[in-house]
């Protein structure tokens, strides 16, 4: 008997650590003002287990997929560039955000962004939301919902969730309320997510976070936040220094697509889930 504890005790960090099939697929789409210019529309998954869940973009995943077979497949520099720039065009509302709920332990969360070409990747307790209950009710995907508040990371959420669906989930990490959060948008208007799909997941659907190009190097939320807001307050020349450095290669001037020179100008800014 003490040899199978013993064997147990082995074995749980292997098991704690396995992969959790996925039961449930929620599909969201979001309307989005993503530079303070452009409204896009952009999809996401939530890939529900009994213990774990997954959010991310599914055009990212695809993309990522699809540029490594090209990696592999192209013959030359300049069929690889040509091969890139049909796959920019085939995705072009693809969002890095993944987050993973319930790992790598229960209550807390595993956030992984790009910023530039790096992949970072953090951990954190799940936020404790503090929710206000309303009366309000509305019909989403052919279910009743009801109406809750209450502000996450400096962003103040309205949103609707459904006691007939009992999952404590919703996108984002916006969850912890008796039943799974189908629409949610922000004060300002500038997120809304609404379901459009609830459904069973695909056949040996995993709950997992997805590939990247890059191995995500592991920071804290500060850092990441910190990281965030330097990249933002780079030029398009600073951006330009920082693709090329280690090469030869150097920059002469910048334009955007109607030929006015912005090298020196800084990126627009962009909006992003959470604010503090």
């Amino acid at each position: 008997m003490r040899k199978v504890f013993i064997l147990i005790l082995l074995l749980l960090p292997l098991w704690l650590e396995a992969q959790e099939k996925a039961l449930y697929r929620i599909t969201y789409d979001c309307d989005a003002l993503r530079d303070n210019k452009v409204r896009k529309t952009y999809r996401w998954y939530l890939d529900i287990g009994e213990a774990t869940a997954a959010f991310y973009n599914p055009a990212n995943r695809q993309y990522l997929t699809e540029s490594e077979e090209l990696k592999h497949s192209s013959k030359d520099v300049m069929a690889g560039i040509a091969g890139l720039q049909q796959l920019w065009a085939k995705y072009p509302n693809r969002n890095s955000l993944q987050v993973l709920t319930g790992k790598p332990k229960p209550e807390r969360y595993t956030y992984m962004n790009s910023i530039g070409a790096d992949e970072l990747k953090y951990e954190e307790p799940l936020p404790q939301l503090d929710w206000t209950l309303a009366d309000s009710v509305k019909t989403i995907c052919g279910y009743t919902c009801h109406q809750a508040k209450a502000g996450l990371y400096g962003r103040m959420w309205t949103v609707w969730y459904c006691p007939e669906l009992p999952l404590p989930y919703g996108p984002y990490v916006l969850g912890s309320l008796p039943g799974l959060i189908l629409e949610a948008v922000d004060a300002d208007g500038i997120f809304h997510f609404t379901a459009v799909g609830i459904g069973q997941a695909p056949e040996n659907t995993q709950v997992e976070l997805g590939p990247s190009l890059k191995a995500p190097v592991k920071c804290t939320r500060k850092k990441y936040l910190a990281l965030r807001k330097a990249r933002a307050e780079q030029t398009y020349s600073d951006l330009a220094k920082d693709a090329l450095a280690g090469s030869s290669g150097k920059i002469v001037k910048i334009t955007d697509a109607s030929g006015n020179e912005i090298t020196n100008q800084k990126q627009p800014r962009k909006n992003y889930l959470d604010l503090e």
